[in-house]
């Protein structure tokens, strides 16, 4: 007994007294035996795995010497090779990491410890997205990890998985949704009341704000974690927090113009990962490096300390490192005007960007390739090249790997209405037993009878409810999911169709600036009809946007009156006739006059749409026809044309924000399907229908009712 109180004793003073932490448990080690050993070894290891590779291999090797003469290994076998394959993980050794967690997996199936599943997915994950590049193999793991770290509640590891998920989201640029992910990782640090995971999500957050250009706000946050990180330091002897916020440092320093900063960090991230003996994080210090020597015009000296950078990240395959070391090649050899290797080196870093799906990194590099084309009077592969830039940008937002980490939100509430169901069952269990209990003091045939009812009612009950949980979760799924996609679809119209055309404008009036006194007067001509062009669709877009925007939050009001139809239309068709006449296209009004009960500025706009839809969408020598009939009460308006239809399958979601069917009109027009949101909205308000028929190749009608005077 009193050696049991004298070991939790010591255990309390390890926890409580970090800088003696390492003693403390030698003294367990040395003076213990059995189970308390094998405890404190794991501590231990478990304690070096990040800092000192050597010590944490040989205590779990010795551990796993003692673990292997117990009667039940199951959890400390489990736990010792998770704490191995940690220490290999956080030693770039990944090959080793791989076996060692996948032999932790087997144990922790077989035995049902979920909370070090959840810990080894987590750690399964950030390994495929660190080293090998593959997201969606990551994406797999992570999402394992969390269905576990729910079911065991380890809010330590779904802050970690949280944490990642967020970093993998801001890599693809969709800097928002990472942004939710740092906030969900910092509410389960808190819930596991883990300070070292306040400092992460700090740390995480100054990422972030550097990524998006806010570098003063960065340097805070960093400044922040480092002070976390230093006390932590002083308690366990781990430098690693420390490191990697010298490391950004440096980074956000220089970007602020303060090389002599950026160089003082630099100077103790590298020695801090020299003493802990990790290559990853001393190919990263070398790459800032590199950076503030070519800041400072020392190209030669930046080529030599990247050259080291790289042999690192090839010895401990970093691949997802090698494009931003490539790209840095290319703009200092750029910089030495040795434009042919500048290329062959940004056409490395693209090639890897592209295989490990780095957009940023693929828009960065198109850039950079972009600008040596045009000095080298290449102008065609430098169109080319901005115009892909601009494109990756646009389309950072909705890759494949961000919907695929949307679908985590929807596996939260399956798991956490799992876990409820779960919760219920059990209760039916213990209430099923106390009433097995019962039976014992009845006579048999009567207790028989009752437990039949009982049992068959609980099962009709357990029927009726996980239906209706079904129902309720299958509703809620359909909600989260619309309006997902609509809020999805109003940022991706916002962030991508507004911005692409000022990109536009922003290169071809930058070009036209350039070259205009060289520039022959017939290109002249096209690149400033381009930048009209993309002026006049951001304009109409915004006009758009706005429109939608008011009706959402109700600013446009509704005044219904007793107005003419044909004096309605034939203003929208005054209007419209510059636009029809540059196709060719003859626009008639085929009703007589009907008095309408309507607001005059709703149906100008449904009719301006529609009709300018029709004409977008019509061939040259075409007509579009407006008709009208009245029908029990109701009026009954069309706008018809013989352009290109539409197919069945995009008609059902055609006046929905949501919907993705967009398709340029026969002169190569563009839209962005809000018209016809706004012409549903404006209709619906009326108390009237929309709708539509159409034929693919033979033209369609869109027609909608409104309330006769």
């Amino acid at each position: 007994m009193k050696k049991h109180i004298s070991f939790l004793l010591l255990l309390f003073w390890t926890f409580a007294f970090g800088d003696s932490v390492t003693d403390s448990l030698e003294v367990l080690i040395q003076s213990e035996k059995g189970l308390k050993r094998i405890e404190a070894r794991l501590e231990k290891a478990f304690r070096a795995r990040i800092s000192n590779f050597h010590i944490a291999k040989k205590e779990v090797q010795e551990a796993l010497k003692e673990i292997k003469k117990l009667s039940d290994p199951g959890e400390l076998e489990a736990r010792a090779y998770y704490y191995l394959g940690s220490a290999y993980y956080y030693h770039s050794q990944t090959d080793s990491a791989i076996y060692y967690f996948r032999l932790t997996e087997e144990i922790a199936i077989r035995n049902n410890y979920y909370r070090i599943l959840g810990n080894v997915y987590q750690l399964s994950g950030a390994l495929y997205n660190s080293y090998y590049g593959d997201q969606v193999r990551a994406i797999e793991y992570y999402n394992k990890s969390i269905h576990f770290s729910l079911l065991a509640d380890n809010q330590r590891a779904l802050g970690a998985v949280y944490s990642d998920l967020s970093n993998l989201l801001r890599s693809n640029g969709a800097y928002e949704k990472a942004l939710e992910y740092i906030f969900r990782a910092r509410d389960s640090y808190r819930k596991a009341d883990f300070l070292e995971g306040e400092a992460w999500v700090l740390y995480l957050i100054g990422v972030l704000y550097g990524n998006t250009g806010l570098y003063e706000e960065a340097r805070d946050s960093y400044l922040e974690s480092l002070e976390i990180y230093r006390e932590l330091a002083k308690k366990d002897g781990i430098m690693g927090g420390v490191a990697i916020c010298l490391d950004q440092l440096a980074s956000v320093s220089l970007k602020l113009k303060n090389t002599a900063a950026a160089r003082e960090y630099n100077r103790e991230a590298q020695e801090l990962h020299r003493q802990g003996d990790s290559r990853f994080g001393m190919s990263t210090s070398l790459k800032y490096l590199a950076d503030i020597e070519y800041a400072d015009g020392n190209y030669n000296e930046a080529l030599q300390v990247l050259d080291r950078a790289l042999n690192i990240k090839k010895a401990i395959n970093n691949i997802t490192g090698f494009a931003s070391v490539y790209e840095l090649y290319g703009m200092i050899l750029s910089a030495k005007k040795e434009y042919g290797r500048a290329l062959d080196s940004l056409k490395i870093g693209l090639e890897y960007a592209q295989r490990n799906n780095q957009l940023r990194h693929m828009a960065d590099i198109s850039g950079h390739l972009s600008a040596i084309y045009y000095l080298l009077e290449d102008y065609h592969s430098a169109y080319n090249l901005k115009s892909r830039q601009v494109a990756i940008s646009d389309s950072i937002y909705s890759t494949a790997t961000t919907r695929k980490l949307l679908q985590s939100e929807t596996l939260l509430q399956i798991e956490s209405q799992e876990k409820q169901i779960r919760e219920l069952e059990q209760e039916n269990r213990l209430r099923e037993l106390s009433l097995n209990r019962e039976t014992v003091i009845r006579r048999y045939m009567t207790g028989i009878i009752m437990l039949s009812l009982i049992i068959l009612g609980m099962f009709i009950y357990m029927y009726f409810m996980t239906r209706k949980t079904n129902r309720e979760l299958l509703e809620s799924k359909k909600h989260v999911d619309s309006l997902n996609a609509t809020k999805d679809k109003f940022f991706s119209i916002i962030a991508h169709d507004l911005r692409s055309p000022f990109n536009s404008i922003l290169g071809l009036s930058s070009l036209l600036l350039q070259r205009q006194r060289i520039m022959d007067p017939d290109d002249r001509e096209k690149l400033t009809a381009a930048i009209n062009e993309s002026a006049q669709n951001s304009f109409r877009l915004l006009d758009s946007l706005l429109e939608w925007a008011r009706t959402q939050s109700g600013a446009i009001p509704f005044d219904p009156r007793q107005i003419s139809l044909k004096e309605n239309a034939n203003e929208v068709i005054r209007l419209l006739t510059p636009q029809a006449n540059e196709k060719n296209i003859v626009l008639e009004f085929l009703a007589d006059d009907i008095l309408l009960n309507a607001d005059k500025n709703m149906l100008h706009t449904i009719l301006r749409n529609l009709i300018s839809n029709a004409i977008k969408y019509s061939y040259s020598g075409d007509k579009v026809s407006i008709g009208a009939e009245e029908k029990e009460g109701q009026v009954w308006i069309r706008v018809h044309d013989t352009g290109i239809g539409i197919p069945e399958a995009a008609q059902r979601d055609l006046f929905s924000i949501s919907d993705s069917y967009r398709i340029a009109g026969t002169a190569g027009e563009k839209g962005s399907g809000l018209g016809l949101v706004i012409c549903k909205e404006f209709v619906e308000k009326h108390g009237g229908s929309i709708g539509l028929e159409s034929v693919p190749g033979k033209g369609t009608t869109f027609y909608f009712s409104i309330k006769k005077a």
